[in-house]
């Protein structure tokens, strides 16, 4: 249902992964196999851009721990003309708690 939102040409960047993903079809793969039973995807606060936002997310998993979920961050544009998303970027924390930077 949410692919309606995305321009035919959207580019999709994961910091997890180092393949741009381009256009609908490729986007909508990646999406469909992160959608299973058990997972929530929750945001959090969202910026007021026009042609552009912001937002803060976490997923959860059904049975994880306390305190286990990750936590990011994501960018979108929009096409000012048709109102579709044309670009996103996710940034998520590291999966690793605490993360292994605080360690050093």
């Amino acid at each position: 249902e949410g692919m309606r939102f995305f321009d035919e040409s959207i580019i999709y960047r994961d910091f997890n992964y180092e393949e741009v993903l381009r256009g609908k079809a490729e986007v909508k793969k990646f999406i469909d196999d992160f959608s299973f039973p058990g997972i929530t995807f929750a945001t959090q606060r969202f910026d007021d851009g026009v042609v552009s936002t912001c937002f803060t997310w976490e997923v959860v998993i059904e049975g994880a721990p306390e305190g286990s979920a990750i936590k990011g961050i994501s960018f979108y544009e929009v096409d000012p003309d048709t109102g579709l998303i044309t670009y996103v970027r996710d940034v998520p924390e590291s999966g690793i708690k605490p993360p292994p930077v605080g360690k050093l």
